[in-house]
């Protein structure tokens, strides 16, 4: 009776133990492994159940011989299906189709052999069921074998501890798959069902948990723990022996001592199994730190480190020596944004690796990137490759990922953000990264955060500053390719204003034969004719000077005669050239008295005369109908900001349009025209006539080298209240050698010059 309930009871926890892992694989088929494990605890359970029914005579019988062999078949079946639960469970390809009909060809010519539908006689005395049986056995021993090979070679592949201790979880499963059959063939049906059902507990958990127990970890913990329990044990018999040696004692002290002792040994039990545990440890390599003593020596190897590669190299050493890693490498991470997403570039720094690997960009949707950019935790490898989480993994991203052959990342934050990167691999002693060690290695990520943020600063500033070298070296051929532009112009001026002056002489002195000539003077309509040839020579005749004049001062060949000159006559002198002008225009022009008081120069009279011409046409091209000029003096006194050693200060103010601050400087430079170039006229009179935007220029150049200044003071450009502007000219009572600036055209200068006693040397 007792037997029967045993049997009966077995036969439920079976088939209910069977049904719930069918239940919650079949809930998880996300999980690799799940939906084959649903299938295999499906068939064990109904294995199970005929078993136990014909057993219990609840099913019709069977022909042949099938009944009796039903746990051969059973075996079979089940280590067949045991073979892709693990290839699925392992994530390797597919079991072949061959396979499949190789292991269904076979169970089916068993079956039609043991049903007798073959018709098959004893052979050499052995019966069909034995003949069976003796089919059906090495079939299941070569389907576990190969198993268990698959198994092996597998674990063997890998250098990943959290892989390996995944694909070492099959291994009690199938010992306890050929244990369980074992019992069915020789009739201990309570063992086998046992055996069963832990199989299929161990294929349960390794299937649908993710952190598995660490089996070596383990295997250690209770390997400390037994030695523990044993010397605790061989001491505590070893004193209590002592004891009784030395005395007789009663009952009652006997007790006493006996609780004595147990309790001294539960006392240094612990200490005990923390030795014995760091024993083992170190005699299989496996690495022990202090983590305070780790992170005290980690910041001070790098406190002081500001390049970014050395620093990744003292970091990745002091980790690898630190936890015993194979190898490690260090990344730099730059946020991008894509589409509004942030993107993540990562850049390999601190050691020589191919360029295909040193870098990659993880697109916004990446669920890695996603983790290592919120979690603010250690990612492992392990879990990439089995969360469900990271199962949208680009296959890009997933094979740079397995190329790198890491085991842990580990992110670095400054300040809420992702800025770095230790992708660290296995460690050298084969184990994985315990808790421990990826809480040491977050803190040693933050002891990195104020390092790496100045590194990449030094390291952003010596790359700004390579930039700013390579500027100013582009900018320094810019500059002489402009300048051996502004020279080949300045020559080209020269040479055309010389060979134009022959022709315009002839034309104006043909012009002017035109107009003595009686006879033809004398006819009316060959007046505008002469007229127009006249003005056309003197129009032309006074640019072929201003480009003449312009190229003498830009090729530092202009002379001047020095004697000592009042500037109101040559001011005076000028101004009357413009009376027709100013009466066309209706504009007033005056001399101030101030002129008149002014002391004497030395100056070259013809030449400093230009100035106060130019700068007077400039006055009336920009002044309305109806304006007004003023010409005035002051003296300068020593010690002036702009003229240092005295003399005098000439001011050109006109009532015109004014000048924008902006251009202030811009308009002494050579062919610089106000307003749209397209919308030039043609006049030297005319109200915002054009010209070639020459006689700024010139009037700069013939102040400097006299050793003055010259510049325009305006509030700005109003063509409607006319603000007006005024021209300061400021001379030295007697000229010395000084230092002027070149002539610019707007887009670039050429070397400063000194002019010295009357000409000008260029350096």
């Amino acid at each position: 009776m007792v037997d029967w309930d045993l049997t009966l009871a077995s036969l439920l926890l079976s088939i209910a133990a069977y049904a719930v892992v069918a239940v919650l694989s079949f809930r998880q088929s996300e999980r690799p492994g799940s939906r084959w494990l649903t299938v295999y605890a499906a068939l064990a359970g109904i294995w199970s159940l005929l078993q136990w029914g014909y057993w219990f005579n609840w099913f019709p019988p069977l022909a042949g011989d099938i009944q009796a062999n039903l746990p051969w078949y059973a075996a079979f079946t089940l280590a067949g299906v045991n073979m892709p639960l693990m290839r699925s469970f392992l994530r390797l390809p597919r079991v072949d189709w061959r396979w499949w009909a190789l292991v269904g060809g076979g169970f089916g010519l068993v079956l039609l052999l043991d049903s007798g539908l073959l018709g098959l006689p004893e052979v050499a005395g052995i019966s069909r069921k034995l003949l069976v049986r003796g089919l059906l056995i090495p079939g299941w021993a070569v389907l576990l074998g190969l198993t268990a090979w698959l198994d092996w070679r597998t674990y063997q592949s890998t250098r990943r501890p959290l892989h390996r201790n995944r694909i070492a979880y099959w291994a009690p499963v199938i010992v306890l798959t050929a244990m369980g059959d074992i019992g069915q063939f020789i009739d201990r049906s309570v063992v086998a069902t046992v055996a069963h059902l832990a199989g299929l507990g161990v294929a349960a958990y390794a299937v649908l948990t993710y952190n598995l127990q660490d089996i070596r970890h383990n295997l250690r913990q209770l390997l400390a723990y037994i030695i523990t329990l044993g010397l605790s044990a061989g001491i505590y018999a070893l004193l209590l022996n002592l004891i009784r040696s030395l005395r007789t004692s009663t009952e009652i002290e006997a007790v006493f001592v006996n609780i004595g002792l147990m309790l001294l040994v539960a006392i240094f039990f612990a200490p005990v199994l923390r030795q014995v545990q760091r024993l083992i440890d170190s005699l299989i390599s496996r690495v022990t730190y202090d983590p305070g003593k780790a992170v005290r020596e980690y910041s001070s190897n790098i406190s002081n480190l500001l390049d970014v590669n050395q620093l990744a190299r003292t970091s990745i050493t002091t980790i690898r020596e630190t936890l015993g890693v194979h190898h490690g490498r260090m990344f730099l991470v730059e946020r991008h944004n894509v589409n509004g997403l942030p993107s993540f570039f990562l850049r390999s720094v601190g050691d020589e690796i191919p360029e295909a690997a040193r870098t990659i960009t993880l697109a916004p949707d990446s669920p890695v990137a996603d983790y290592l950019y919120k979690e603010y935790h250690p990612l492992t490898q392990y879990e990439i490759d089995l969360m469900p989480r990271f199962s949208s993994l680009a296959m890009e991203e997933r094979q740079w990922l397995s190329d790198l052959d890491m085991d842990v990342y580990v992110p670095i934050y400054s300040k809420g953000s992702w800025i770095g990167l230790f992708a660290l691999g296995p460690k050298v002693s084969r184990d994985r990264y315990f808790d421990e060690d990826l809480t040491l290695l977050s803190t040693l990520a933050d002891q990195t955060t104020v390092a790496l943020e100045n590194a990449r600063l030094v390291e952003n500033l010596m790359q700004l500053n390579r930039n700013l070298r390579e500027a100013y070296g582009q900018l320094g051929q810019a500059n002489k390719q402009l300048e051996q532009l502004d020279r080949a112009k300045t020559d080209f001026i020269a040479v055309l204003s010389h060979e134009l002056r022959t022709p315009m002489g002839i034309l104006l002195g043909y012009s002017q034969l035109l107009a003595a000539d009686p006879v033809f003077a004398g006819n009316p309509e060959n007046l505008p004719i002469v007229d127009g040839l006249n003005k056309g020579a003197h129009r032309l005749q006074e640019l072929t000077e201003l480009m003449l004049d312009m190229a003498t001062i830009d090729t530092r060949v202009l002379k001047l005669y020095h004697k000592p000159v009042p500037v109101q006559p040559i001011i005076k002198s000028i101004s009357e050239k413009f009376a027709t002008a100013l009466t066309e225009r209706q504009l007033t022009l005056k001399l101030e008295a101030s002129l008149a008081t002014l002391q004497p120069i030395e100056a070259d009279i013809e030449i400093l005369g230009k100035v106060f011409y130019h700068l007077i046409v400039n006055a009336i091209k920009y002044t309305p109908n109806g304006g007004k000029i003023t010409i005035s003096g002051r003296p300068v006194e020593e010690g002036h900001e702009r003229l240092p050693q005295g003399g005098i200060e000439v001011m050109v103010t006109d009532t015109g349009i004014g000048i924008d601050p902006q251009f202030h400087e811009v308009i002494f430079a050579k062919f610089y025209r106000t307003g749209d170039a397209a919308l030039h006229s043609s006049g030297k009179i005319k109200f915002k006539g054009g010209g070639p935007g020459l006689g700024l220029a010139i009037a700069r150049g013939v102040v400097e080298a006299h050793g003055g200044q010259i510049w325009v003071e305006s509030p700005g450009h109003d063509e409607v209240r006319c603000p007006g502007s005024q021209f300061h000219v400021v001379l030295p009572l007697k000229t010395s050698p000084v230092s002027r600036p070149a002539i610019t055209n707007g887009t670039g200068t050429k070397p400063p010059s000194t002019w010295v006693g009357g000409a000008v040397v260029g350096r």
